[in-house]
């Protein structure tokens, strides 16, 4: 065996196994390395759809499941990740836009904006069409959580000038 190809095999075995659904299941053995650093929790939706809420310290990012097949909820081939704050008092609503607006164009693979009733959000959406590694998604978990302290360093809670 060639020396990078017999690295390659050692390396890491989540690189080796594909995610060909978004489940609660597949969701949590995506983010079991993080060991105590996030806690999981199932929630629903209000219409009764389960979600999985992890929370990075004081983050929380909502993992909802979507592009299911019709009666075939563990087959969902969409993962949309989204993070959000309570509306920032100190904060003027039309500066809050900008700097969301300013994000967005530095960003562009998410979507970060405020919501009608004011709540700062930044989102990003995976997929698993035909299937992709659970390393690969535990580092597109990873990119996010990195991107949504950045949202809230920048804009939600930017260092007075």
């Amino acid at each position: 065996m060639e020396p990078a190809a017999a690295q390659q095999a050692q390396g890491n075995a989540d690189d080796r196994v594909e995610v060909n659904a978004f489940t609660p299941t597949t969701v949590r053995e995506i983010l079991a390395p993080f060991g105590n650093a996030v806690a999981i929790a199932d929630r629903k939706t209000p219409e009764g759809r389960p979600f999985v809420e992890a929370s990075f310290g004081q983050l929380r990012v909502n993992m909802f499941f979507t592009a299911c097949p019709p009666n075939q909820p563990d087959q969902c081939q969409g993962l949309y990740m989204l993070a959000f704050w309570p509306k920032p008092a100190e904060r003027n609503p039309q500066n809050l836009a900008q700097a969301a607006g300013d994000f967005n164009r530095l960003y562009e693979f998410s979507k970060a904006g405020v919501s009608v009733a004011g709540e700062p959000f930044v989102a990003r959406y995976l997929i698993s069409d035909f299937g992709v590694k659970r390393g690969t998604l535990r580092r597109e978990v990873t990119n996010f959580v990195v991107l949504a302290q950045r949202f809230n360093q920048e804009v939600v809670s930017p260092p007075a000038q």
